[in-house]
C-alpha cells in the first residue's frame, strides 16, 4: 500500500511559503480539490491528481494543470460528496493509507466541520489530518502513539455521537478510561510533558488539535 499525499483544498491557507514549499519537498504525490490547484499554481507544482466540479477554479489554472500532466477528474455541481470527500475517496482507491490536508481552516466554518465529516466517515481505511503551520487536526478511534515537544497544547473532544473512552499517557493530565462527554469539555487543554505520548480509545472517536506553536 502506497503511503502518504498531501491534498490541498480550496480554503484560506494561513501558514507561511516555506511551510508548504518544505511539505510539498517531503511528500512525492500531491493531489488538489478544485480551487486548491490555484495554491499549488503559485508554488509552481501542478497536482498529480486534480478532482471536483471545478466550480472555483480558473479555466487557465485548469489548462495549465492539464497542459502538465495532472489527471483532472470533472464532477457534476449537483453533487452529495463535497470536493474534499471526492478527492480523500479518490486518494484511498489509489491505494494511499495517509493524507495531510492543507487550506481546511480559515473563515468557511460549515465547510471545516464538512472536511471533519469526511475524516471521520473514512476513518478505518484512511488516516486523514488537518495540517498548518500552527496546528494539526486530526481523529485517534484505535491508539495513537507520536512523538512530540514538551510544552505543546492539546485538546480533545469526542466526535462521532458515540461513547468517547480516552486515556492519555504523557500529558500533564493524564486520563485512565475516562469519558469524554459532549457538554464537558474535558479534554481542553492539556500539555505534553513528555516526548513521547500515547493516546488510546476503547469506545468511540477523539478529535484533537495539537497547537505546535504556543499562544
Amino acid at each position: 500500500m502506497k503511503t502518504k499525499a498531501l491534498l490541498f483544498v480550496g480554503g484560506q491557507y494561513i501558514s507561511t511559503i516555506e511551510f508548504y514549499f518544505r511539505k510539498l519537498n517531503e511528500t512525492s504525490f500531491v493531489s488538489a480539490a478544485d480551487s486548491g490547484a490555484e495554491m499549488l499554481k503559485s508554488l509552481g507544482r501542478h497536482p498529480d491528481l486534480l478532482v471536483g466540479d471545478m466550480d472555483s477554479v480558473s479555466q487557465e489554472t485548469l489548462q495549465w494543470c492539464r497542459g502538465r500532466g495532472s489527471l483532472v477528474l470533472i464532477y457534476p455541481p449537483e453533487k452529495d460528496d463535497t470536493d474534499t470527500q471526492i478527492a480523500l475517496q479518490a486518494l484511498e482507491e489509489r491505494g494511499f493509507s495517509n493524507v495531510e490536508i492543507f487550506g481546511a481552516t480559515g473563515l468557511r466554518l460549515d465547510h471545516f466541520m464538512g472536511t471533519l465529516a469526511s475524516i471521520y466517515g473514512l476513518r478505518h481505511t484512511l488516516k486523514a489530518t488537518i495540517i498548518e503551520e500552527n496546528v494539526e487536526i486530526g481523529m485517534v478511534s484505535r491508539e495513537m502513539t507520536l512523538f512530540v515537544n514538551r510544552g505543546e497544547i492539546w485538546s480533545l473532544f469526542p466526535y462521532g455521537g458515540q461513547q468517547t473512552i480516552v486515556s492519555l499517557e504523557g500529558f500533564k493530565f493524564p486520563l485512565t478510561d475516562a469519558s469524554l462527554d459532549y457538554g464537558k469539555p474535558l479534554g481542553v487543554s492539556n500539555e505534553t510533558v513528555d516526548e513521547e505520548i500515547q493516546i488510546s480509545c476503547k469506545g468511540g472517536t477523539a478529535l484533537y488539535f495539537r497547537w505546535l506553536k504556543r499562544y
